[in-house]
């Protein structure tokens, strides 16, 4: 049912920001392991698939990402308001 529903759409939306919370969390945990100081190429490979990751969710979802502006701000933000 929920595969079908538009609630579906709901629970993507919902996992594309437990997905950057996890860009954050494991990285944090490889570093608190130690596992970077052991395979530095790791680094890259991780960097390079997170910010892959990033790339995919923000395609899929553009209005997730409003980058900021000040209220003081000359410009006007577009949208529906």
């Amino acid at each position: 049912y929920l595969f079908l529903s538009p609630i579906s759409a709901m629970f993507s939306v919902i996992s594309i920001y437990f997905t950057i919370v996890e860009i954050l969390l494991i990285p944090a945990v490889l570093v608190r392991v130690g596992i970077f100081t052991r395979i530095p190429a790791l680094i890259f490979i991780v960097i390079f698939y997170f910010g892959y990751q990033v790339y995919s969710i923000l395609g899929s979802y553009p209005e997730l990402f409003y980058p900021y502006i000040s209220v003081f701000s000359e410009i006007q933000r577009q949208g529906i308001y």
